[in-house]
């Protein structure tokens, strides 16, 4: 029993100490400030001339309106986000008034805090892509007095045809008289095709860029040869001529001999194994060896084949028909060529 009545007395004497009296005034205070934090909420209000903070018990609109001076104010007038949080927002900032200006047309719409350019295009149905150029961009947020502007951009592709002037060679050329004057390959003009990217803005072109450009058609070279004692072959051995136009050194004169003209496909090669092209001729090669180095011209000199390399054969030639044919660029050159009678210079 003795034991008991300490206990109890020992009790006593703490609950009038100092220290349970502290302990016991921080709990209240803590209880107090925790309430008091759980009642209060942060209304932020936006006005015309700014926006400012304050921490109010109350969480209903109509007390909060008059607790920080809007009890003259409509509630109609009044944006309230977020009533039922701790952080309340109450916007009484006169209307936001902000034209959109798109398609050929000027709209005026009353728009809320907030919102963006975006957000009032897509409501109103104003759709646009990437190519489109918007102003301001769609992030920025609405203010009272934007201008809105969206431009229409498109890119077309077109192409456009262009003639390609064909080109007029003049060959000179012993097989026509002097004077004489002979279109062996008419021309014709070619086709070029370009192109283009074109960039309109609200339907107005602004740009337009080169892609490519491709041939549909090659032209053909006009070909006219022109009379003269000009050489045919543009073969140079640098020869030493006389006042007649005659080889001064060759080992070998065949004269009279039978001349006749072929022609041959581009690429195409010789029985000797080099290219066809002019100055190259089909011989006999038992009486002329291929690689020989030759000068052909008439008895007369009105027709000068030139110089000459001994690098085909055929069986006209084979058989004596005839003495040497003569290779031309054209079959037409060929053909007037017919059968001449020439003197041929061997000149190894």
């Amino acid at each position: 029993m003795t034991q008991f009545w300490k206990r109890v007395q020992a009790l006593a004497t703490f609950l009038h100490s100092r220290t349970f009296t502290v302990g016991m005034l921080s709990i209240v205070c803590a209880f107090v400030v925790v309430s008091i934090t759980s009642m209060t909420n942060a209304v932020y209000v936006t006005r015309p001339e700014g926006r400012t903070l304050d921490f109010l018990m109350s969480s209903q609109p109509e007390r909060i309106m008059d607790s920080v001076g809007l009890s003259s104010v409509s509630p109609s007038e009044v944006t309230v986000d977020g009533a039922s949080s701790k952080f309340i927002e109450m916007d009484v900032s006169s209307p936001r008034t902000v034209t959109v200006k798109a398609d050929g047309k000027t709209d005026t719409y009353e728009v809320e805090t907030g919102k963006t350019v975006g957000d009032l295009l897509y409501e109103n149905g104003v759709s646009y892509d990437g190519n489109d150029l918007l102003t301001p961009s769609a992030e920025k947020p609405l203010e009272d007095g934007d201008e809105i502007v969206l431009r229409r951009v498109d890119y077309e592709q077109h192409n456009v045809d262009e003639i390609i002037p064909y080109e007029t060679v003049y060959k000179n050329t012993s097989l026509l008289k002097i004077g004489q004057n002979k279109c062996i390959q008419a021309g014709e003009n070619g086709l070029l095709q370009k192109t283009y990217m074109r960039r309109t803005v609200d339907g107005v072109e602004e740009e337009e860029q080169l892609l490519g450009e491709q041939i549909l058609e090659q032209p053909v070279k006009e070909t006219i040869l022109v009379g003269s004692v000009s050489p045919i072959s543009d073969l140079d051995f640098d020869l030493e001529l006389d006042k007649d136009g005659k080889p001064l050194h060759y080992s070998k004169l065949l004269t009279h001999q039978a001349a006749t003209g072929y022609s041959a496909r581009n690429g195409a090669r010789t029985a000797s194994g080099r290219y066809a092209m002019t100055g190259h001729v089909a011989v006999n090669p038992h009486e002329i060896p291929y690689g020989s180095r030759l000068y052909i011209v008439s008895p007369d000199n009105k027709f000068v084949y030139g110089c000459a390399i001994a690098a085909d054969t055929g069986t006209g030639l084979m058989a004596d028909v005839v003495d040497v044919d003569l290779f031309y660029d054209t079959y037409e050159e060929s053909v007037l060529n017919g059968r001449r009678v020439v003197d041929i210079y061997v000149l190894d």
